[in-house]
């Protein structure tokens, strides 16, 4: 084990009466996450998807005559799911 000689106090150090006032004064609470989210702005999702069906999509997007991005396409079928699930509850 090695011994060393105790630490000197710096000069440029605040005085204890100064590290005190800032300790007492404290602050605000830590945000938890809680904050109000804005719905205007997009989520960011990581999506895990074997290789067989990307490359089924990927297939599809070949196949079309204008070509699309592969996330449109996914988002399109999103949006598609969704409505039939609406339309089924109703």
């Amino acid at each position: 084990m090695a011994i060393t000689a105790k630490p000197k106090v710096s000069e440029t150090a605040l005085p204890e009466a100064d590290i005190q006032a800032l300790i007492n004064k404290g602050g605000s609470v830590a945000n938890q996450g809680k904050k109000e989210q804005d719905l205007s702005k997009p989520q960011l999702l990581q999506l895990r998807l074997d290789r067989e069906l990307l490359a089924s999509i990927d297939a599809l997007i070949h196949r079309r005559k204008v070509k699309i991005p592969r996330h449109t396409w996914i988002l399109e079928a999103l949006h598609e799911k969704l409505d039939r699930e609406i339309q089924s509850e109703k």
